[in-house]
């Protein structure tokens, strides 16, 4: 599948590299080496949501808990195929690994919102009891633990009383002043595990004891006591116990390992996809890539792209971003214009953040960038000569091309640079045609760069071409490395030249030579791009007025809103106003009516029947309606104004049939009636 992807053509060993740097462990890169276009539309999709998803994971503070783990793919093959035994060392190393994936699962499905890392999660296989039985074996230190077996911790109970008797032999050696003084260093060193003592040449026989070293002068002789030696065989005789232990027990734990040799593999295989997939996130973090849309079929969108190695060694904002769209009106693209403009550049561009997409790596460019699924990449770039087939840089490339026309699809993307170079132009530019006519006919999405004439002619006679330019400064004799879409540009080899230093002589006869069918195409691409960039300043200004005018309305908007709000405000507070005086005024004629209730009749009936029609019409009138409908809507934890506590407050319980609610006030809770409350609270 790899083979269909040029991806030495388009630099991509130099994203490799890239990442390696980002890594956190040696291990993963083999990852990294294996970094290559995926074979589904669905695995790019998932790869480029997994690696979104680890960049906002740790963007919210919280690393992952992968520490610096040294590569074991080396020896693990061969210790489960039962041909190797692993050093303790190598064990450490393992029951490190089988910890940090034991953690990578839990850290990977915390977030459950983040569901694509959820199901990376179960790339870790369950091994946590496998790291927990190897740390009651191996301890902290690297040391196989006194508790990996009963008999180990028996015979370490006897090197340390073998320990204190070695030592005080040696006290008691010491304390001999015969001895003492023929002793260049009262320390002992050790030799092969035994204590040996410095003694001068001359004072050999002074020290009884066995000769183990001597100094590369001869001048110091390091020697055993003897009457060290028996307290020192007895520590070698159970140090040697304890080393046949040792190898006892991790030969046990070694053969329960390879019972878990799956769980092991897809353990470390989930480590290194992870450390990769830190990696790729990184540039999301750190260098602000982004994750473009990547679908079935569709258009080449790039947003303000940039290459990535540019962006390695200079700044972004010196950069000349670039954007376009393949695929949609067009499905070739002839871009044409100076020497050094930038045209290789944007070839470039266009297929290394495509691979780099379609491997689930985020792209230097907008994230509404999108990438169709292509199935193949075919690049013609550079001036290469096939040396070992003998063939002309002509011929090369003429064979490079054909290969990536007979390889590419409708789903693939083809890059050649300087198509019909390297030959005579008539002849060069007759292939290039044939070459754009059937890349177009076949609807291959294409991407070409050229300085012949009678390619940049191609676009305006097939509906599925486009000419492209980079943008020249004509009055600086510059190039601007900008694209431009729509006309063909001018090669500006005389004016660059001119530039570099060539002869105005020269220059000036060769512009004499120029045919005058050269001379009038230049100056339709001049007047064309001088329209150009007019139209572009005015719908620059264009865009200005419409934002302009956009703002005004959005600001008038807002401020008929507000108008609104202040009205709604003004009329319930006028509606608050009208209801306390029908309020005061009701409470005035029940107090009067309250003692003509008593009143002989026909003057009591009169009284009551007074009273009634008065509570119906207050009743009756709009306030009311609407004061009804606020307080039968109202629930616990409602805000409402207390009048006579001159707050809004918190409702903490109701009682409808009662008509009275309980609110909060400051630190106390208060009982009020349901006619003390509004929904108002006086404006400023």
């Amino acid at each position: 599948m790899t083979e269909r992807y040029n991806l030495a053509a388009l630099e991509f060993q130099t994203v490799r590299d890239a990442l390696v740097q980002r890594l956190i462990t040696p291990l993963g890169r083999v990852g990294i080496d294996r970094l290559a276009p995926l074979s589904s539309v669905r695995e790019v999709q998932k790869s480029l949501t997994r690696v979104d998803q680890l960049a906002r994971r740790q963007s919210d503070g919280e690393g992952p808990p992968i520490p610096h783990l040294n590569d074991m793919r080396s020896w693990l093959p061969g210790f489960f195929a039962g041909d190797r035994q692993p050093s303790l060392g190598e064990l450490v190393d393992l029951k490190r690994l089988l910890a940090t994936a034991a953690r990578c699962r839990v850290w990977l499905s915390a977030e459950p919102t983040l569901e694509e890392l959820c199901s990376f999660a179960t790339a870790f296989p369950q091994v946590r009891d496998i790291a927990e039985e190897l740390g009651t074996v191996i301890d902290e230190s690297g040391e196989v633990s006194s508790t990996a077996s009963t008999k180990l911790g028996e015979i370490r109970q006897e090197i340390g009383e073998a320990e204190l008797g070695l030592r005080r032999a040696v006290q008691k050696f010491l304390a001999s002043d015969r001895i003492y003084k023929h002793l260049q260093n009262p320390e002992p060193s050790w030799r092969h595990g035994r204590p040996v003592f410095q003694v001068k040449q001359e004072a050999r026989g002074a020290v009884p004891g066995i000769l183990h070293d001597r100094s590369s002068s001869g001048a110091t002789l390091f020697i055993e006591p003897e009457s060290v030696v028996p307290a020192a065989n007895v520590l070698s005789d159970i140090r040697a116990a304890e080393h046949r232990e040792v190898q006892v027990v991790l030969a046990r734990v070694c053969r329960e390992l390879r019972r878990y040799e799956s769980d092991i593999t897809a353990a470390v295989s989930a480590v290194v996809d992870l450390d990769v997939d830190l990696a790729k996130a990184s540039l999301i973090r750190e260098s602000g890539y982004q994750v473009p849309q990547v679908d079935e079929e569709g258009v080449l969108r790039l947003d303000e792209a940039r290459h990535p190695l540019l962006l390695r060694t200079m700044p972004s904002e010196e950069i000349q971003p670039l954007s376009l769209v393949l695929g949609d009106s067009f499905t070739v693209l002839v871009v044409t214009g100076p020497n050094t403009g930038g045209k290789t550049v944007v070839l470039k561009t266009i297929g290394l953040l495509t691979v780099m997409a379609l491997s689930g790596i985020p792209i230097p460019a907008k994230a509404t960038s999108r990438v169709p699924f292509c199935d193949g990449v075919f690049v013609d770039v550079g001036d290469e000569q096939g040396i070992v087939q003998n063939l002309s840089t002509f011929s090369s490339h003429v064979k490079r091309i054909a290969e990536c026309l007979e390889s590419a699809t409708d789903r693939s993307l083809v890059l050649l640079d300087e198509l019909g170079s390297g030959t005579d132009p008539e002849e060069g530019g007759a292939l290039g045609y044939a070459v754009l006519r059937d890349l177009e006919t076949r609807r291959v999405r294409a991407v070409v760069t050229t300085h012949l004439g009678r390619l940049k002619e191609f676009a305006y006679q097939h509906a599925g071409a486009e000419n492209g330019s980079m943008a020249f400064d004509r009055q600086n004799h510059t190039p601007l490395y900008r694209l431009e879409l729509g006309i063909p540009g001018a090669s500006h080899a005389l004016d660059i030249a001119e530039v570099v230093g060539m002869p105005s002589r020269i220059v000036e006869v060769a512009r004499g030579m120029l045919s005058q069918r050269d001379h009038r195409l230049e100056e339709e691409i001049e007047r064309v791009h001088t329209a150009r960039l007019q139209a572009e300043a005015n719908r620059q200004r264009s865009g200005e007025l419409v934002q302009s005018a956009n703002e005004k309305e959005s600001l008038l908007a807002e401020k008929l809103i507000e108008t609104e709000r202040r009205r709604a405000w003004l009329e319930e507070e006028a509606d608050s106003t009208v209801d306390a005086a029908l309020k005061g005024t009701r409470d005035l004629i029940e107090e009067a009516l309250k003692e003509f209730g008593n009143a002989p009749k026909p003057f009591c009936d009169k009284a009551r029947a007074l009273h009634s029609s008065v509570l119906e019409h207050l009743r009756g009138s709009s306030v009311h309606r609407r004061r009804m409908r606020f307080l039968g809507g109202l629930r616990k934890g409602d805000a409402v104004y207390v009048a006579r506590l001159g707050r809004r407050c918190s409702i903490v319980k109701l009682n409808r049939r009662r008509e009275v609610l309980t609110v909060e006030y400051g630190k106390m809770r208060v009982e009020v009636p349901f006619e003390d409350v509004s929904w108002l609270q006086p404006m400023d």
